[in-house]
């Protein structure tokens, strides 16, 4: 008799474990589902971030900026430098010393002035 009250105690205990298994199981495919409806809708996932939908007006008086290139230049350069520097190659530049750098600098400070 003992032998069948432990298979019998044993049998309970393994449907007791795949019940909680089971159930285990759901609430991971009801989070998933969950996660699945979040994701599916940005709007839903921005507004639980706390970030707030505003649109904002395009600006009627924003002057031209050359910079984005709104407007064609002279020359199409931006920067006002003396001519030799556009006939320079990257290798003569990248190869330059320090006082030349220094030098182009100060040329190009007076000429602002």
């Amino acid at each position: 008799m003992s032998e069948t009250s432990g298979a019998e105690q044993l049998i309970g205990v393994l449907i007791n474990k795949m019940e909680s298994m089971d159930s285990n199981l759901s609430i991971l495919k009801a989070e998933n589902d969950a996660l699945k409806r979040l994701i599916n809708n940005p709007q839903q996932l921005l507004r639980k971030m706390g970030l707030v939908n505003v649109s904002t007006p395009l600006t009627s008086d924003l002057q031209i900026d050359p910079f984005r290139g709104d407007m064609a230049l002279e020359g199409g350069a931006l920067l006002k430098s003396s001519p030799e520097i556009g006939t320079m190659s990257n290798e003569a530049i990248h190869a330059m010393s320090w006082e030349d750098i220094h030098e182009m600098a100060m040329g190009a400070k007076g000429a602002m002035e």
